[in-house]
């Protein structure tokens, strides 16, 4: 089984009340409520047409209220009466009042005869909607009047407008919409450019957590680094991308973007980047002809060419190559950060078809312990969270890999009471696996009996059809790799059902956009048609721009410390064998 992303029902329409004046010959008794009055008031559970006309009144008289019943109203439905208790008359001064048995007064004549006492009843509380079935699916007329019961308060805030969607705009593909921004460019597809507000302020959000692309921008943005340059991106497209592709567009590059996730776009900030010029094509949910239609759209485009590309994956990389080859006459280099796409990039590499060069910012020391360690320490969890809610204490995991991600994810479940196993082809992984505590398994030797499957290796078919009929019954299973051929279904656990640390985005976007800038700015020859590493110079420099946010500060070498080390004081402080 995969992990499912539920959404949550439209809430229940909340029965008006009405008060009115009865008349005297409208009065009833006070009554309590019977099964069937209380059955008629509260909807059943499973969800439904809260528009569905209501059910015939009940003709059913309920019992009277016990002793010590306050109020003078009763709850009634609106759509029928209850039959009313006789008037009586007291035309014998003798009549003795006496409870009745039922809690009820009543009056007992000279000769026995026991009779109902009449009451007066001033108001009463009436619900419009006697009963709501909740068992049909709503309709298109439904759910916009839900949208539209929803308080003004509500729809006022961001959150509202962020989850309001029109029932159009949810069946119809953004494919076949014609959509304009403010400027009158429709250059464009994205689920719907009405909610650019909301994801406009999603940006900014994310601008103040990215305090090293920030810095970059400001810097950077008088000299143009990247004047001329012609972005191609395939990228998640989130806030924190967002970010980086507004500081690249400052820096002076023309970029054109799609998705390289059909489940982590979040439409509203493809929306507000269209809105602001972009040239966008991304939604949530994308079809897989959806995905590559819109990675062809930023390609293949009459009179612009692109001269530099950023990946994640390999697959805007791939395409390119497959379809249109000539054009990595005019490109000057591939930026890669993903371990799916840099895997790629070796196997052209060493099969001489890589024409280009391409910078692997994925084993820059930044990404590898940010964006990979210490940013899936946090994502595991908040993903199984939102997804599942799952208490971790206690429950079996198996983690499959023991690379940066894998580390991360096993830190993070083993400080929350879990059981973690491990499984490993390298043996150096395997052994640091061991040494962190963890017990090196087979797969095969724990799938019947844990709780949670967990993938972190960028390979394919690590958990097969044959392992799921083994699982046990509610068994989570759950991909951290990039590629979504490690389980024969899901995607991206924290992406798909959560999000990512800003913070760590940073590190990741500033080192792409210093790798664009050098491949770009780089003499003829500098670099040849290889994979290359980014310079160590540039990885200390994205950790510096960081370090303000911690008020950190860094020690300065003296001359006779820097001689005798060897080292030039502002760096590069490590070679680059060294594993940090």
């Amino acid at each position: 089984m995969s992990v499912q992303v539920v959404s949550a029902a439209a809430p229940a329409k909340v029965p008006e009340v009405e008060l009115r004046d009865l008349s005297p010959s409208e009065a009833e008794p006070q009554l309590g409520l019977s099964t069937a009055a209380v059955g008629a008031m509260v909807p059943p559970a499973g969800g439904g047409d809260p528009e569905a006309p209501a059910p015939a009144p009940v003709a059913e008289r309920p019992p009277a209220p016990g002793p010590g019943s306050g109020p003078t109203a009763a709850l009634s439905p609106a759509a029928g009466k209850v039959p009313q208790a006789s008037a009586m008359k007291r035309s014998d001064p003798h009549h003795q009042h006496q409870r009745h048995r039922d809690g009820g007064e009543a009056l007992v004549s000279p000769d026995g005869t026991v009779t109902e006492a009449p009451r007066t009843v001033k108001k009463q509380i009436q619900f419009a909607d006697q009963k709501q079935e909740f068992n049909k699916r709503p309709t298109k007329i439904g759910r916009r009047s839900l949208s539209r019961s929803i308080s003004q308060s509500s729809t006022d805030s961001y959150s509202s407008a962020a989850s309001y969607t029109d029932s159009s705009d949810d069946e119809t593909s953004p494919r076949d919409k014609q959509q304009k921004n403010s400027k009158g460019s429709s250059d464009f597809c994205v689920k719907n450019i009405k909610q650019a507000e909301f994801g406009r302020r999603e940006i900014e959000i994310a601008e103040q957590e990215m305090p090293a692309l920030m810095a970059l921008r400001k810097r950077a943005q008088g000299e143009k680094p990247l004047a001329g340059a012609k972005i191609v991106g395939c990228t998640h497209i989130t806030a924190q991308t967002a970010v980086l592709m507004e500081t690249l567009g400052a820096l002076g590059a023309q970029c054109r973007w799609a998705a390289c996730n059909i489940y982590s776009t979040l439409n509203e900030v493809a929306a507000a980047l269209a809105e602001s010029g972009f040239p966008v094509f991304a939604w949530k949910g994308e079809s897989e002809d959806d995905f590559w239609w819109c990675i062809d759209r930023c390609v293949n485009v009459e009179g612009w060419q692109p001269n530099m590309i950023l990946d994640d994956g390999g697959d805007l990389t791939h395409w390119i190559y497959k379809k249109y080859p000539n054009m990595f006459k005019k490109i000057k280099g591939i930026v890669e950060e993903s371990v799916t796409g840099v895997h790629r990039l070796y196997q052209l590499s060493k099969a001489g078809k890589l024409c280009v060069p391409a910078m692997n910012v994925n084993d820059s020391v930044t990404k590898q312990k940010f964006d990979n360690l210490y940013c899936c320490r946090e994502s595991i969890l908040d993903g199984l969270k939102r997804t599942t809610d799952m208490m971790f204490g206690g429950k079996q995991v198996v983690v499959c890999g023991y690379g940066e991600v894998g580390k991360g994810c096993c830190a993070a479940l083993k400080a929350m009471g879990s059981i973690v196993y491990v499984t490993e082809i390298d043996p150096i992984c395997a052994l640091q696996a061991c040494m962190d505590g963890f017990r090196l398994v087979k797969l095969n030797e724990v799938i019947r009996q844990v709780d949670i499957v967990i993938t972190c290796t960028g390979n394919k078919n690590v958990v097969t059809r044959e392992h799921l009929d083994r699982m046990k019954n509610s068994c989570i299973v759950c991909n951290m790799g990039h590629s979504n051929t490690e389980i024969d279904v899901g995607r991206l656990l924290n992406l798909s059902c959560s999000t990512v640390p800003t913070f760590v985005l940073s590190i990741t976007a500033t080192t792409q956009a210093l790798a664009l800038i050098e491949l770009y700015n780089a003499p003829e020859g500098r670099y040849k048609q290889d994979v290359y590493l980014l310079p160590k110079k540039m990885d200390e420099y994205v950790a510096s721009l960081h370090l303000p946010t911690f008020d950190a500060h860094l020690t300065e070498l003296t001359d006779e410390q820097a001689k005798y080390l060897g080292l030039n004081k502002n760096g590069p402080f490590k070679p680059n064998y060294y594993r940090y």
